[in-house]
């Protein structure tokens, strides 16, 4: 078990919304804490998890694989954030594989702690809200793969992927970024050479580093 002072910054964490301070106490205090230095894969895809992780610290990176076994990054977590809650508490099998980046910290949750420390009334709402939340990302990323273009598409998920608080690190081939924008590997090629030239971002192997968020931005498609 932890002492929940030591991560009082989740207490703001959605699924937590509208309990008391007391309550969020008592549902990190049954949480354990898991320190992991080099990537460890915390979720697998197919697989049933008897509970949930809060991320900590760092993040963590949603991928799906394809019965053909094409692999794509979905989401990349940051802290404050939970997954596979849905999953723990509905008893499915994960719908896709969570991989922790280096130096990550998450809180295991069991299910029933959220059961025992989160009110129905309170913990329903706050699911459908997290849910909601994804849908739209999904519905974002559905016009953009629909309406924009392959430079507008790799400004996106590089925006969407990486955050200020990893130092805008992506470790994504160039191969799996083109299945993400839906563009062949050439094409990614040549347009992450035109970013690295323009001193947006910076490659290396395996990776994309995020150098100049603002001009990144700057040909994204603002997706409401």
């Amino acid at each position: 078990m932890i002492d929940p002072s030591d991560y009082a910054h989740l207490f703001d964490a959605p699924i937590l919304v509208g309990l008391s301070r007391d309550q969020k106490h008592a549902l990190l205090s049954s949480c354990t804490a898991r320190v992991l230095k080099s990537a460890t894969y915390v979720l697998r895809q197919g697989e049933t998890t008897t509970g949930s992780y809060f991320i900590a610290s760092g993040r963590v990176e949603v991928g799906y694989v394809d019965s053909s076994g094409n692999q794509v990054i979905v989401h990349t977590a940051i802290s404050g954030e939970m997954l596979g809650e849905v999953e723990a508490l509905s008893g499915r099998p994960c719908a896709a594989s969570c991989l922790t980046m280096p130096d990550t910290t998450v809180l295991f949750c069991p299910a029933k702690a959220l059961y025992a420390h989160v009110p129905p009334q309170i913990l329903i709402p706050n699911l459908c809200t997290i849910l909601h939340d994804r849908l739209m990302r999904e519905n974002r990323n559905r016009m953009a793969d629909h309406y924009y273009n392959a430079d507008q598409r790799i400004r996106l998920y590089l925006r969407q992927l990486t955050s200020d608080s990893d130092d805008g690190l992506l470790r994504i081939s160039q191969s799996q970024l083109g299945v993400v924008i839906g563009c062949s590997r050439q094409t990614v090629n040549k347009m992450l050479g035109e970013l690295r030239d323009e001193g947006i971002i910076e490659l290396g192997r395996n990776a994309v580093r995020v150098l100049d968020r603002t001009r990144l931005e700057d040909g994204a498609p603002v997706l409401e």
